[in-house]
């Protein structure tokens, strides 16, 4: 009796395995060919092949074994993306959420090993994709995780094939995903609690001409890391100049490290892009910027930076940029037979105080302290208002001693002009706007001397040398202070040029009017 109980239970239990294991088998077996199903019947421009597909009615799993995506453009019918991975894992579907709260939930998301290589249209504005998918959602979609293991990106110019955007390894972790395409507000459609992108060896084309590099670049919710990170341009000198229809700068800056902490950014109410940071780090930038001026003039207007900030199309709030160890050279070529002169600056230490468009009415200032040519000390404090639509500023700068002779390198190729002597102390403030300055400036100099030189650049023209020479007084001893004093208050600015032009124009009248003026000091 007991016996054939048992014997009952146990054919029991065999019975209600095989019918739970046929079962299981049967659904997982039709929702694959559901899969199959609607991924044969893909739009014409999307195709995807793939070895093998898994699901697991229990765990909510499903598993695409060696996925490949083709998409083609809708008026073209070219390939514009090509996707291959070794896997793609759906884990932990919940059913409970689909059926009764139509919402699609699920647990992790994993792209292994993703190569993709796209070819961006850049006729097709960028919301008019992200608008493409959000528009062709229907359920709120919440994922705790989506994990991109060792990916390749490429992105490639559509109209040229040339290299847009190159990462060769690609690392990435999203956390807490949310899309809901009913939301009322576009910024409230996509959500998500934080992220992690790791990226070695990118390569991004700024413009026709110029390229960024980053050896490394990190990436969380709150903070940005950049290594080895470099603007250059594509071009060496030489072809740049040939290739150019106006003047413009020739760059190559190199960034050791380069690091936004306390990051903020999104949407704002009225829908533009912003981005804030309380500290933004520029470690040991090195910058070497040249300029072919035998290239034709670009005579557009050149804004100054207030109106610049203030036209930006996204928000931008810096708190404090912090620049250490910092080096430029700049280098600009007026005669094709001689190399072009050359200004210097090292040891830049520099503090940014609220840059950006953000805080319009608050103070941008801008302290600098660094060594000119080679070992004389200069300090610059530069201030100016984004709000101010008259693009007031006022730039203040202290330079130490100066031996003349060390521009003779720039000031005989550029300026035929050779100058000898020391400048002791200089002293000057601009305060000016777009149009117009006036420029202080008093200074403390011996045995000054200027040498105005023939066509040949070698031998100096005696007559126009001596002549200069008895106009400027070639030392500030005469005076009881020691000082003469220089100043100009009609300055005009050349729009065509950019603001460090404006303050060399300035700095030339107070230095022209300080040696052949009376070098008294005015009110």
């Amino acid at each position: 009796m007991i016996k054939d109980k048992r014997n009952r239970i146990l054919i029991s239990i065999t019975i209600v395995f095989a019918i739970t294991l046929l079962t299981t088998l049967i659904t997982n077996r039709f929702i694959e060919d559901k899969i199959e199903t609607a991924i044969k019947d893909l739009p014409k421009s999307i195709k995807l092949d793939y070895a093998d597909v898994n699901f697991n009615i229990w765990t909510g799993n499903l598993e695409l074994k060696f996925p490949q995506l083709t998409v083609l453009g809708k008026t073209t019918d070219k390939t514009i993306l090509n996707a291959k991975l070794n896997v793609i894992e759906i884990k932990d579907v919940s059913y409970y959420d689909y059926l009764v709260n139509n919402e699609v939930t699920i647990d992790e998301i994993v792209l292994d090993q993703l190569v993709v290589k796209y070819k961006h249209n850049p006729k097709v504005k960028n919301d008019q994709y992200s608008k493409g998918i959000l528009d062709n959602l229907k359920q709120i979609i919440k994922v705790d995780k989506i994990v991109i293991n060792n990916a390749d990106v490429l992105v490639l110019n559509s109209d040229t094939d040339s290299t847009l955007l190159s990462i060769p390894t690609f690392n990435f972790e999203l956390k807490g995903l949310q899309i809901n395409p009913r939301a009322s507000k576009i910024e409230k459609r996509i959500k998500y609690v934080d992220f992690n992108l790791n990226a070695e060896k990118v390569k991004y084309a700024i413009n026709k001409f110029d390229g960024l590099f980053a050896d490394s670049i990190l990436i969380t919710n709150t903070n940005a890391t950049f290594k080895d990170f470099k603007i250059k341009t594509k071009y060496n000198k030489i072809e740049y100049s040939k290739i150019l229809k106006t003047e413009r700068d020739h760059f190559n800056l190199k960034i050791k490290e380069l690091k936004f902490q306390d990051t903020e950014y999104g949407l704002s109410p009225d829908k533009k892009v912003f981005f804030k940071s309380e500290k933004v780090k520029i470690i040991s930038p090195e910058a070497e910027i040249y300029r072919d001026k035998l290239v034709a003039d670009d005579t557009t207007y050149k804004p100054l930076y207030g109106t610049m900030l203030r036209d930006l199309s996204f928000e931008l709030g810096l708190n404090s940029v912090e620049i250490s160890n910092g080096k430029i050279s700049y280098l600009e070529k007026v005669n094709s037979e001689k190399p072009a002169g050359q200004l210097g600056f090292k040891d830049i230490e520099a503090t940014i105080f609220n840059l950006g468009n953000i805080n319009q009415n608050e103070q941008t200032e801008i302290k600098v302290s660094s060594t000119f040519m080679e070992n004389s000390a200069l300090k610059v404090n530069w201030n100016f208002k984004v709000a101010d639509i008259t693009d007031h500023f006022e730039f203040k700068a202290d330079l130490g001693l100066f031996s003349a002779d060390q521009l003779d390198q720039f000031t005989k190729a550029n300026l035929n002009v050779d100058l000898n002597g020391e400048l002791e102390q200089t002293y000057f403030t601009i305060s000016a706007n777009k149009e117009l300055s006036r420029v202080d400036l008093k200074m403390k100099y011996e045995d000054f001397e200027v040498a105005i030189l023939k066509k040949n650049r070698k031998e100096k023209n005696r007559f126009l040398s001596n002549l200069i020479n008895l106009i400027v007084s070639n030392n500030s001893e005469e005076q009881k202070n020691k000082f003469r004093y220089g100043q100009d208050k009609q300055v005009e600015r050349d729009v065509s040029k950019s603001v460090f032009n404006f303050v060399w124009l300035n700095v030339k009248q107070g230095l022209l009017t300080a040696m052949t003026g009376d070098g008294l000091q005015k009110e």
